[in-house]
């Protein structure tokens, strides 16, 4: 069987942080997608976990490799998907998993065929009272998020399937669901012994 990349998506307090955590707690056969950054490793990190951090001029190398599927600029600092990395983990025999945005999604999408889930939360209403329970965010915060998630959710139609987090364990079994369904797609078998 062919391992393949799942990406999940959902605008800022959907869940899928959460989501995530439990997944790779509950699913031996996933792995998460260790991104490469520029940015400073912080004293409570460790180099492979979270991230890998590497050079300005190693990311540099990497990108004029074509290695990246997708990166950005964020606070001065490069952060971004190697497809080598990935290329590997699936080589290994465990599905890929990754939570990005719209725009990393579509990035990567281009370049590669991945199972993409957006996370929603059940309302309006029930994602704001998340976001403000966080107590992360300003109020203008908040207004920016906002207006991000409306533009993002428009472009629901592009990704192929949706989960509703409604409420934790419920999410995360439909999506464990979702997983067992793609592993049984016949293009994912190279040949049939029969």
């Amino acid at each position: 069987m062919n391992n393949f990349l799942i990406i999940l998506i959902s605008p800022s307090g959907g869940g899928k942080s959460v989501i995530l955590k439990r997944l790779l707690a509950r699913n031996a056969d996933i792995e998460y997608s260790v991104s490469f950054t520029t940015r400073k490793m912080r004293k409570s990190e460790a180099n492979g976990k979270a991230y890998h951090f590497i050079s300005t001029e190693t990311f540099v190398e990497m990108n004029q490799q074509n290695d990246f599927l997708e990166s950005a600029l964020v606070h001065q600092n490069w952060y971004g998907t190697s497809k080598s990395f990935i290329e590997s983990r699936l080589k290994s025999g465990k599905h890929i998993i990754m939570d990005i945005d719209v725009q990393g999604a579509k990035q990567i999408l281009s370049k590669i065929d991945a199972v993409t889930i957006f996370i929603l939360p059940p309302s309006r209403e029930i994602w704001l009272n998340r976001l403000n329970n966080r107590g992360t965010e300003s109020a203008e915060d908040l207004k920016i998020r906002l207006k991000t998630a409306e533009k993002e959710i428009a472009e629901i139609g592009d990704f192929q399937y949706l989960v509703i987090n409604d409420e934790l364990d419920s999410a995360v079994k439909n999506i464990e669901e979702i997983i067992r369904v793609e592993e049984k797609k016949i293009k994912r078998y190279s040949k049939i012994n029969f």
